[in-house]
């Protein structure tokens, strides 16, 4: 696919969904926390992974192994039905840069209140870009550059009532992500510096949604500008706005993924005699409070 034909309308729109859709698939909590565990240790037996995560009871792991399933980023193996294991599909690994860059962008840009998990990093910032039109939003003001809420309404959410682009974008704003361009409230939107440092997630997603190759990583409307973005910005601080730290509770993000039922039975799960794990406290959060 060259620049030109990424650049067009269609192209850039349909990229747009399925870095929407990618987000999706790993925003809903303790997913990064399962993918992770796999990536460090390989193949595992169920009540191996819980034993990982022992903060977590059995149907949370239970969930997340079954939504990381059917979305093609866990596989399940059994031999004759038992034992069951579960490992990384090609898939889930080659996800690794997108996660990479999305807790390095933590690290960089929200606040730091002492050393955080890389997991926890991960899911941190996908707590701010994974909203309902979030993404969208910064997608719009970073290809077409300053913009008032009404006309990102239009581009982002035709149809709907513009209170909505309107209420995301105060958000955002809070989050540290958007900001006027001047302080007259009346003045249009522009991306911060911090939202502009996303230029390596967001290209780091497109590249996995797409099922490119990393080494095609170059993003014609995130990565264009990226030496503009250095000359402007010079060396990134943690703009997210503070007062975003603690805007709600360590909850699971709203956006949830859709799945199609799995085509195997929940009881298929157990290759073991289910034990109560211990009660273990959930690891503490420096980052960004969720």
């Amino acid at each position: 696919m060259t620049a030109t034909t990424f650049t067009s309308s269609t192209s850039r729109i349909n990229d747009l969904q399925r870095v929407e859709e990618s987000l999706a698939m790993i925003a809903p909590r303790w997913s990064v926390w399962t993918l992770q565990t796999l990536q460090q240790t390989g193949r595992l037996r169920y009540h191996e992974v819980r034993e990982k995560l022992p903060w977590l009871k059995d149907p949370a792991v239970s969930q997340r192994l079954a939504a990381l399933a059917d979305h093609g980023l866990v596989d399940r193996t059994a031999t004759d039905g038992r034992p069951v294991y579960y490992a990384l599909t090609d898939r889930g690994r080659e996800l690794a840069p997108a996660q990479d860059a999305l807790a390095a962008w933590a690290g960089a840009c929200l606040e730091n209140t002492g050393p955080t998990a890389r997991a926890e990093q991960v899911e941190d910032a996908l707590k701010l870009i994974t909203p309902r039109h979030a993404t969208a939003v910064l997608w719009a003001l970073r290809t077409n550059g300053p913009m008032r809420s009404g006309e990102l309404a239009r581009e982002v959410a035709p149809g709907l009532s513009p209170m909505v682009i309107t209420s995301r974008l105060r958000q955002l704003g809070a989050d540290g992500l958007v900001e006027r361009v001047t302080d007259n409230h009346r003045s249009p939107y522009q991306l911060t510096a911090a939202a502009r440092a996303l230029s390596p997630t967001y290209t780091a997603l497109s590249v996995w949604a797409a099922g490119r190759p990393s080494t095609t990583a170059h993003h014609p409307v995130w990565a264009s500008a990226q030496a503009a973005d250095r000359a402007q910005d010079g060396q990134v601080r943690r703009s997210v706005a503070a007062a975003a730290v603690a805007t709600s509770p360590r909850t699971t993000p709203a956006i949830t993924a859709q799945r199609t039922p799995p085509s195997w039975r929940q009881s298929d799960m157990f290759s073991h005699t289910t034990r109560h794990a211990p009660t273990v406290p959930a690891p503490a959060t420096s980052g960004r409070s969720r």
